[in-house]
């Protein structure tokens, strides 16, 4: 089991000791070619050497889904949807996932904003008899209709599941501080994740429900719901290897967030944002806690929407191996993000700044990181190496509390920050407030005592912040 709750016992905020040292390229994946307004990525089963580029159909441009390899001079067309999407800001065509047997079926699903009102549908075409790098528009099959409220939060991303299922994701409904309260409203479809059978479908249905799914048979509930108190869950992919589930979900004023979701999970939205409470009073214990959080804030170590990718399995990056990626949309900001399930660590090194606007993240040919940059429309494919430290370049590296936890009274903090480089250290209760802060400015190792004799018993975040890292302890004060 992965899941932590947002209490004494958590283990599994961001703990960011110097573990590895980025030298990473990202060169142009395809020299030449441009795409325009790329939002998704994708490889069909039996195309290894393939790309599939969806194109979101932004500011009076094509919704449509364009496919080529390695070497191509121009992509092939292989899906026009224009006439049936509403585009603009958030809305568009937005998700792309290939059946597992697609080699054999044809089968591919698809996410949009449908014209006129911006409602969401998934639907499934089929492969063209014509012409094998194509789908035939006339084919289309509605799988799921979702009324959307307002024009944003429509997250979009739809996937596999290693079990066969698919995987829907479905934002808040749009609004600011979700006016319909939605996250946390399990009787209709928003704000989650939905996990749909689309090979064993009863007649005169369009989909089913698989039996395992966590809420069938409860009263009042959408059984379609494997996941819930999300946000705006933008991106979200499966381990290749270990089948986990990891999601990035878009924050509201205070924290971009990273989850490891699982079946009947609830993310808090809108009680609690990141790792703290959204609504003042919340009981943090009552909601799954995110693996990894950054500022909503922007800053040297922050950002304002948090791109998902994929936990990397390739060859051509060393070291970075098992190692999550994720990045903000806004800000130019790719960070690796290494878990370890033991003990719920996490660790999170930023990789590069030099990739604008970061729309997606995709396992793509080879197994090899591909990422699209929105505005300009390049696809990047990620080279070069992660080198872990060197032996014993952990000790005391970072941020880690020294002496007995719980605490009373004083305990020191060892803080080590590379390159002396500005850090921010701050205290934080349970509601996300500062109650302290320890530092600001240049830094350097170091030691700091931090005096918890006049704060309230209870579990508190000391937290760094530096323009390459951000680390998070947890001190629980006792009487």
């Amino acid at each position: 089991m992965h899941r932590f709750r947002l209490t004494a016992a958590l283990a599994a905020a961001v703990l960011l000791a110097p573990l590895a040292t980025a030298q990473l390229v990202a060169t142009d994946a395809f020299p030449g070619v441009s795409f325009t307004f790329p939002v998704e990525l994708a490889v069909a089963p039996g195309q290894p050497d393939r790309l599939y580029v969806v194109e979101q159909g932004e500011g009076g441009s094509t919704a449509q889904i364009l496919t080529l390899e390695a070497g191509d001079t121009a992509p092939t067309l292989f899906l026009d949807l224009d006439d049936r999407v509403l585009a603009g800001g958030e809305r568009g065509l937005l998700g792309l996932a290939f059946h597992p047997d697609y080699e054999t079926n044809g089968r591919v699903f698809v996410y949009y904003t449908a014209r006129p009102d911006g409602r969401t549908i998934v639907s499934e075409f089929a492969r063209s008899t014509a012409d094998p790098l194509a789908a035939d528009p006339a084919s289309e099959q509605v799988v799921l209709e979702v009324d959307q409220p307002f024009s944003n939060h429509n997250a979009g991303k739809i996937a596999f599941g290693p079990d066969g299922y698919l995987y829907v994701g479905l934002g808040d409904g749009g609004g600011a501080n979700d006016p319909l309260r939605t996250g946390q409203d399990r009787s209709d479809l928003l704000g989650s994740l939905l996990r749909l059978d689309v090979d064993d479908v009863p007649k005169g249905e369009t989909y089913g429900i698989p039996a395992d799914n966590p809420f069938v048979g409860e009263a009042d509930v959408r059984e379609e719901i494997y996941a819930y108190g999300l946000r705006n869950p933008w991106k979200f992919s499966f381990d290749s290897d270990t089948g986990d589930l990891w999601l990035g979900d878009v924050g509201q004023n205070r924290w971009e967030e990273v989850n490891l979701v699982e079946s009947g999970g609830n993310y808090g939205w809108r009680p609690v944002e990141g790792p703290a409470c959204f609504e003042s009073g919340c009981d943090l214990s009552a909601y799954d806690a995110p693996i990894a959080w950054y500022p909503h804030t922007g800053g040297a170590e922050g950002g304002f929407s948090i791109t998902g990718g994929f936990v990397y399995r390739g060859r051509a990056v060393p070291g970075l191996e098992g190692a999550y990626l994720y990045a903000d949309f806004v800000l130019p900001r790719l960070w690796m993000l290494q878990y370890d399930p033991e003990t719920g660590d996490a660790t999170s090194t930023l990789l590069t700044t030099s990739i604008p606007n970061i729309s997606t993240i995709n396992e793509g040919p080879g197994g090899e990181a591909y990422v699209a940059s929105y505005n300009s429309g390049t696809i990047y494919i990620l080279g070069g190496t992660v080198v872990a430290a060197e032996e014993g370049a952990s000790e005391g590296a970072g941020l880690e509390v020294l002496g007995p936890n719980p605490v009373r009274g004083e305990v020191q903090l060892a803080v080590r920050v590379p390159g002396g480089e500005s850090a921010r250290i701050t205290v934080l209760d349970a509601l996300g407030r500062e109650v302290a802060r320890l530092h600001e400015g240049p830094a350097a190792d170091t030691r700091l005592t931090f005096d918890a004799s006049g704060l309230a018993p209870g579990l508190y975040f000391v937290h760094l912040d530096t323009p390459s890292r951000r680390a998070t302890r947890r001190v629980v004060v006792s009487r």
